[in-house]
């Protein structure tokens, strides 16, 4: 009966998990460890390395065809996020010069949902292409300060990801960091993410006047304007000691 037992208990821990398996790892794993969007990567690397593994354990044991389409989309987010803060924690890792982005985007395999996987490929073969969704783009955190702020829980534990992608896109819209405009000199200055994903948003400058208010809307809406791009920050999204 004991061999039994043992058997069957190892059967379980094989079996393909939930998505609700996914989100609470992912809850418990960020929980008092992001501030206002930021990470504090030290306090994680000291006190949840076991929890991270744990995360990225759940990952490889996902079982996406249990899961809807917006549970899918929402699986992928969250692979990617926790996957970026695994990757600065346990591997000592940045994204904030060309070489490591190389290594940081494209150099790393994890087993998720059964299949090995680089940052980039969960991204763009994976999510992408899945979403169809230009909105993802305000909630994927590449862990570099101009990166969207990272959530502190589980997209697959939202209940409704329609409303917090329209959220989040309208507040990285309106954030002036994000987007600048001069409406004298009918200039707009824009977040180097409107520039690197152009073909997803379509019409970038629709796609921004969409979430400003009315009347700047009606303004890019109108005439010809010149849209810019800054420089994008890639230092580590590190939130900042007290």
């Amino acid at each position: 009966m004991q061999y039994f037992m043992t058997f069957l208990f190892c059967l379980v821990l094989a079996l393909p998990l939930a998505a609700d398996s996914v989100s609470q790892s992912f809850d418990e794993l960020l929980e008092g460890y992001v501030t206002e969007g930021k990470v504090d990567y030290q306090g994680l690397r000291a006190e949840q390395r076991e929890e991270l593994e744990a995360f990225v354990a759940s990952l490889a044991e996902a079982d996406l065809e249990s899961m809807t389409h917006i549970e899918k989309i929402a699986f992928w987010l969250d692979a990617y996020n926790g996957l970026v803060v695994y990757q600065v924690v346990t591997k000592d890792d940045a994204p904030d010069s060309a070489r490591k982005r190389a290594r940081f985007f494209r150099g790393r395999r994890y087993q998720v949902a059964g299949n090995s996987m680089t940052l980039d490929e969960i991204e763009h073969e994976a999510l992408r292409p899945l979403a169809k969704d230009p909105r993802v783009h305000f909630v994927l955190v590449c862990g570099a300060q101009s990166c969207p702020p990272l959530r502190a829980s589980s997209f697959l534990g939202e209940k409704n990801l329609e409303e917090t992608l329209e959220s989040a896109t309208r507040e990285y819209i309106n954030n002036p960091d994000n987007v600048t405009i001069n409406t004298e000199e009918r200039k707009i200055v824009l977040n180097k993410i409107f520039d690197w994903y152009a073909e997803d948003f379509d019409d970038v400058l629709e796609f921004v006047a969409r979430y400003r208010p009315v009347e700047e809307r009606e303004l890019l809406q109108s005439g010809t304007w010149d849209i810019l791009y800054r420089d994008y920050d890639w230092t580590l999204n590190q939130a900042q000691e007290n």
